[in-house]
């Protein structure tokens, strides 16, 4: 299980906000929307709803059963929970903390053969312009929605903030190619 930030309460009563959800739909939520800068676990989802719900922050709502037989809980926010997702959404966002391992292998690149390094960034650059096009596609769907006049501007937003990260990883990573042909391996 993932380190539990204290920030998956706010994320479920943000998804909430937009209507009722299961935990299933949040979890898919989260992957299809907000993966390019939050992951959440189903071991982290369902305990934080069973403490939101004790808290009065969240609502159990019984769905009537699906074509599987199984009836699903479904999830809806009380004004308790608006209140303190506004609450939290007017505090300024704690300082963000990069983690990426290509970047700790660079750092320590001196111990092993520039190509290794060399190789990590090529799949590096691989990976940021997949999720360049990924982010590419996002916008595409956002410009479809605003003709169908549906406002998504702040999930336009993120989507934007991811393609400008990713281009600025892979341009990172280009140069750093560079540098390493140059001051370690010779002009490619």
């Amino acid at each position: 299980m993932r380190e539990n930030t204290g920030k998956t309460k706010y994320i479920i009563l943000g998804l909430l906000a937009h209507g009722q959800q299961t935990g299933y739909t949040m979890k898919k939520a989260i992957e299809y929307e907000h993966s390019h800068f939050w992951q959440e676990s189903y071991g982290q989802i369902y305990p934080t709803l069973k403490h939101l719900v004790g808290e009065g922050l969240a609502e159990i709502i019984e769905s009537p059963e699906h074509s599987n037989g199984r009836g699903q809980k479904q999830y809806g926010i009380t004004e308790a929970g608006r209140t303190l997702l506004a609450q939290w959404l007017a505090e300024a966002p704690d300082v963000e903390k990069l983690r990426y391992e290509i970047l700790i292998k660079v750092s320590f690149g001196e111990s092993t053969e520039p190509q290794v390094i060399l190789k990590h960034l090529d799949d590096f650059i691989r990976r940021n312009e997949e999720s360049i096009l990924e982010m590419d596609k996002f916008l595409l769907y956002f410009d479809k929605l605003k003709e169908q006049e549906q406002d998504h501007t702040y999930k336009e937003l993120t989507a934007l903030s991811g393609k400008y990260l990713y281009t600025a990883m892979k341009e990172w990573a280009l140069e750093a190619k560079k540098i390493i042909y140059e001051r370690k391996v010779g002009k490619p």
